[in-house]
């Protein structure tokens, strides 16, 4: 089974070696590791131009155009049947790829698999900070709990990806579109063609620092996480409807503001009202009330200190998660 590892980096003189050296250590030898210089300014070029490995194939674009096509690019050169991704600033245990090929082996039908990853940080990192991040991207008792909060967390650290890339063309690739969330989108889709499933052991080791895009602005992380969920949940969970949902949102009223300027232009989706979740025990039954006359296809729950007890209140109506109850 042929893999192809894909790396795109921008300014990664820091890391970058000891990403790649990661890579070269695997234990399993059946892959070819293809680097993308995503028009690095800084000593990405020179540190590359000294990498003689046979396994490596390198690139560079004429500049910088982002991750996600940078690595669009990769795949198209790619000459394994599945890739496995790495960022430049990330390592991986030398058992990563033989214990995600025993997966895809043991499960064919499988489209991806994840893993379960360690936070790194800098010599100054906040071992809580590590901590709660490890939690985070460890989200998920198991497969199935994945599935049901798809729209809620990421189901995969996208570093930790082996996937498909006859399922990965079949899906149309990562969206550009997306500075952020583009590994986030791309498992939306990948999830319409077959399981994505995380492996139970350690297998990466996640680098935390300050400079990481994700975490400059969570509000415009989020903002973008939302376009890519609602546009996602509008395709496949709406797919029945001649025209566009209707739907009522619940949030505190700072996201709303954000959802109104920088989500909802860009969606296909109609927002019957805004209810602030201060006052959710009234709004909630005129949400109920919406949806039984038909008024409402649907319920949208954001980041709101309520939104358990209005996910139980609603479902203990009759509705379900994840077919007209979405919880972002």
């Amino acid at each position: 089974m042929r893999i192809s590892v894909v790396m795109a980096v921008y300014n990664g003189e820091m890391y970058l070696e000891q990403a790649v050296k990661s890579v070269l250590s695997q234990t399993y030898d059946h892959f070819e590791l293809i680097v993308v210089d995503d028009g690095s300014t800084d000593r990405t070029p020179e540190i590359l131009s000294r990498m003689n490995d046979s396994r490596i194939r390198k690139f560079r674009m004429p500049a910088n155009r982002g991750a996600a096509r940078a690595l669009n690019y990769a795949i198209r050169k790619a000459r394994g049947d599945w890739i496995a991704v790495h960022d430049a600033d990330d390592e991986s245990l030398p058992e990563r790829l033989t214990v995600q090929v025993g997966y895809i082996l043991e499960r064919p039908e499988l489209v991806a698999v994840g893993s379960r990853i360690a936070c790194i940080g800098e010599a100054d990192a906040d071992p809580t900070q590590l901590r709660r991040a490890e939690t985070n991207l460890n989200y998920g008792r198991d497969n199935e709990h994945i599935y049901r909060n798809r729209y809620l967390v990421c189901p995969i650290c996208h570093g930790t990806a082996l996937f498909s890339k006859a399922k990965f063309l079949e899906a149309g690739g990562y969206d550009p579109g997306y500075r952020i969330t583009y590994d986030y989108d791309l498992w939306l889709r990948l999830f319409q063609l077959g399981p994505i499933v995380k492996a139970d052991e350690v297998l990466y080791r996640y680098r935390i620092h300050s400079s990481s895009l994700s975490r400059r602005n969570g509000m415009d992380t989020y903002m973008e996480k939302l376009r890519c969920c609602i546009r996602r949940l509008r395709q496949f969970e709406y797919a029945h409807l001649s025209g566009d949902p209707r739907l009522i949102v619940f949030a505190d009223w700072k996201i709303s503001r954000n959802v109104v300027r920088q989500v909802i232009p860009h969606c296909p989706v109609r927002i019957y009202s805004y209810f602030d979740t201060l006052r959710s025990d009234t709004y909630a039954e005129k949400a109920m009330e919406l949806f039984a006359r038909g008024r409402i296809d649907g319920i949208l729950l954001l980041q709101t200190k309520q939104r358990k007890e209005l996910v139980r209140y609603f479902q203990n109506k009759g509705m379900t998660l994840n077919r007209n109850l979405f919880v972002l």
